[in-house]
């Protein structure tokens, strides 16, 4: 399906943008309406004036990459918001107080073993053998992380040695026992968000493990959000063996849990990432190397790199496509009460007006936003187009001008030169001339050819779009093209 030339014309296209907008919004809402239903379908964006859409059905793992401020964290909110299953978000520095939500001091360990709370403390703190050895020691008969100190004030020490690792494992102990961690009832099926913000780094990176273990032993959720992985899943060579978490992350999707996993830089965390069903880039500056990891070619690596906020790279299967990610309403405030027993969180708009239930987010408003934007979008993009076209023909006729001041001056030599000297020296300042005019003519054809190649390139996807849409619609049952 080719785009007529008269598109581009201001004065012939008039009367096809309302019929584009109410073809958009026509075909935007049966799309919505067909692919509605089902707890894992997932409205992520549009590519161009298409929605397009996040297939979680199943147990898929979701990596969500970019530098602070791109958008990837309004991709998290989007996907967890839509998801219609139960969720557990794992909030480092509280972007995203979503549904119910709890605090580490609210939760309780009563379901995890000792042994097991041993070693999530050993992976967060990075405590040496020995250190381990004596926190096992010390933890056989407690059953709480402030007993856990307490016993290890008094262990009784033998030898030099043995008092240093005691004292180096308490510097490392001591200061979470002010935090007041795991103290509470609440199980990970009482809340949706878990607010790790106002906590140190330990403390974060402990409560983490924990709640992974947790989620390990006793699956109680279908999608788990997790920031800061590179926190977490920290690279390793081939040759080491994998953390706990990642055998974690990726053991849980045996038990059909999904998996949302955010972090800056590839390069920051484990490879596993690579087993992803979809890969979202946002804008980001990737090394080669990295590049080459993602299947990514020199052109696509440099496009990422100049990404605006909210746009992104959607890797599935091998396939990409370029998607403008939905925004996120930021208009609802949460007001929750942090107490031992469950308290149901509300919400409340701007007017302070009493709303439902945290979790009521509605997709179908924003699609027409979506699409409407897509519609202006459209018009910028064809006054650009105009705006290049009239400067290639300025350019064109510059170029004309010089090549028949070119022409003007090999006419007039031949009829004004009568000796070899004179003609010698006219063809000289030819020469002269011809060499200035060649400079400025190859810049303003590379300036031509840059702009040529990048019309050539939109409508080219525009088309393919087309098409593939229109493959679709041939397809699709009689029944739902009367609905």
């Amino acid at each position: 399906m080719l785009i007529p030339i008269g598109f581009l014309n201001a004065s012939s296209s008039t009367w096809i943008f309302p019929i584009l907008l109410l073809s958009i919004l026509t075909f935007g809402i049966v799309l919505v309406l067909r692919n509605r239903g089902g707890m894992g379908k997932i409205l992520l964006g549009r590519r161009i004036m298409i929605p397009y859409y996040l297939d979680l059905s199943n147990a898929k793992h979701v990596v969500i990459f970019g530098i602070t401020g791109s958008g990837k964290t309004n991709t998290a909110r989007v996907i967890a918001k839509s998801f219609k299953g139960s969720k557990l978000i794992i909030d480092w520095n509280g972007e995203y107080l979503i549904g119910r939500v709890a605090r580490a001091s609210d939760i309780t360990i009563a379901n995890l073993s000792m042994l097991e709370f041993c070693e999530a403390l050993a992976t967060a703190l990075q405590l040496s053998q020995p250190q381990y050895s004596m926190l096992l020691e010390v933890a056989k008969t407690s059953k709480s992380l402030k007993e856990i100190i307490e016993k290890l004030r008094r262990y009784p020490v033998e030898s030099d040695s043995r008092r240093e690792i005691r004292n180096a494992l308490l510097r490392r102990l001591e200061p979470l026992s002010y935090l007041d961690l795991f103290s509470g009832s609440r199980g990970l099926e009482d809340f949706d968000t878990l607010d790790l913000s106002g906590l140190t780094y330990d403390a974060k990176r402990l409560v983490t493990n924990v709640v992974l273990r947790l989620m390990y032993e006793k699956p109680v959720k279908d999608l788990i959000v997790l920031e800061e992985a590179q926190n977490l899943l920290t690279p390793r060579r081939l040759d080491q063996p994998p953390s706990s978490c990642e055998l974690i992350l990726d053991e849980i999707r045996k038990y059909g849990v999904r998996v949302v996993v955010i972090a800056q830089i590839p390069s920051l965390v484990a490879t596993t990432y690579r087993n992803a069903e979809y890969i979202l880039i946002h804008r980001l500056s990737l090394t080669i190397d990295e590049a080459r990891n993602l299947g990514l070619s020199e052109k696509e690596r440099e496009r990422i790199s100049r990404l605006p906020n909210g746009a992104c790279l959607v890797i599935h299967r091998g396939k990409k496509a370029y998607v403008r990610v939905l925004k996120d309403k930021g208009d609802i405030q949460l007001k929750v009460v942090h107490r031992t027993s469950y308290v149901k969180p509300y919400v409340v708009d701007k007017e302070g007006n009493f709303g439902n239930e945290v979790g009521a987010w509605r997709d179908g408003g924003s699609v027409v936003a979506c699409l409407l934007e897509d519609v202006r979008d459209l018009v910028k993009w064809r006054r650009e187009i105009d705006f290049k076209l009239k400067s290639m023909g300025v350019e064109l006729q510059e170029v004309k001008q010089l090549v028949k001041g070119v022409v003007d001056r090999i006419g007039k030599i031949q009829e004004s030169s009568s000796s070899l000297n004179a003609i010698s020296e006219e063809v000289s300042k030819l020469q002269a001339e011809v060499s200035s005019l060649s400079s400025g003519f190859k810049l303003k054809m590379e300036g031509i050819e840059f702009t040529v190649n990048y019309l050539k390139e939109m409508m080219l996807e525009l088309q393919e779009l087309m098409e593939k849409q229109q493959l679709k619609e041939s397809t699709v049952p009689c029944s739902l093209k009367k609905q």
